[in-house]
């Protein structure tokens, strides 16, 4: 009758513990939120920040070089691509839409870099989390 007992407190102290863990996984969940951007890099410098989650209809905008590169970019909501370029390998435009900042987009011969982040809002921000 004893171990009875006793396997049933184990018991009852392992689904409290998965009870807590889910409660703080679902808080934390909703509390923290990240806000993607994309960065449109020129030469080493930032040119444009477009915000991918306030995209309320797709768009595109050209980017152009000193030496006649030309690369247009579109914007959708979450996500972002080249779809033109006037570079010989089209590495860029092969490339297809991003969402995350695991893998930019780069066209080397006009310079060009496209760089989505990730910036947490939240629980985390407090103590200064910071996904990108």
């Amino acid at each position: 009758m004893s171990e009875i007992k006793t396997n049933l407190k184990w018991a009852a102290l392992f689904l409290a513990v998965i009870a807590v863990s889910l409660t703080v996984i679902l808080i934390h969940k909703n509390a923290v939120s990240v806000v993607k951007t994309a960065k449109i890099i020129q030469d080493g410098k930032v040119i444009q920040t477009v915000d991918l989650e306030n995209v309320t209809e797709p768009y595109e905008f050209t980017v152009t070089n000193d030496s006649g590169g030309e690369n247009t970019v579109r914007v959708e909501k979450g996500h972002i691509a080249v779809v033109h370029a006037n570079c010989p390998d089209k590495i860029c435009v092969n490339r297809g839409f991003i969402d995350s900042p695991i893998l930019p987009i780069v066209c080397l011969p006009n310079k060009l870099s496209v760089v989505v982040t990730g910036i947490r809002t939240g629980i985390d921000a407090v103590a200064g989390g910071d996904a990108q």
